[in-house]
């Protein structure tokens, strides 16, 4: 991946052309690493690297986890109430149900964009690494691809 990529500085490679999942979900390649309390100014952002139709009665969703480390196990629900993350909690950048119609993206476009909020950085929750999780309920694992990258907001 390019450091210019799709007009847009970046700073960390969170998904380079990875496939969508079959039928389950599936991590993104990477974490990106959000800085603690030093990162502020920063965006995610997921396109189409092929095309994507999604059809209509199935679904498609692109969750952004956080961690408060490069591992598995220090996985944080992206919300708080009263200065605390809340459990089980999920911050959808993309939620099409199968109750839905088609969705169709061309390569090349924008999904979704996701401004790191200043909250990630307070205490009682630093963040320190984003990651997203793409799950579908049909095969769109053959062809269908997605580049996502954490990027400076200018």
């Amino acid at each position: 991946m390019a450091n210019a990529y799709y007009g847009k500085e970046v700073i960390s490679e969170i998904s380079d052309a990875q496939a969508l999942p079959n039928a389950v979900s599936v991590d993104s390649t990477n974490m990106a690493y959000i800085g603690g309390q030093s990162g502020r100014g920063l965006a995610v952002s997921v396109y189409a690297n092929t095309a994507i139709s999604i059809a209509t009665a199935q679904l498609f969703y692109i969750e952004l986890q956080v961690w408060t480390a490069d591992v598995a196990a220090s996985a944080i629900s992206p919300f708080k109430t009263a200065g605390a993350a809340e459990d089980n909690a999920h911050l959808w950048l993309l939620h099409k149900t199968s109750a839905d119609g088609q969705l169709d993206f061309a390569a090349g476009d924008l999904i979704c964009e996701y401004v790191i909020p200043n909250w990630f950085y307070e205490d009682g929750v630093k963040y320190d690494y984003v990651q997203l999780r793409y799950e579908t309920d049909a095969d769109e694992s053959s062809t269908e691809k997605v580049d996502a990258f954490l990027h400076a907001v200018i």
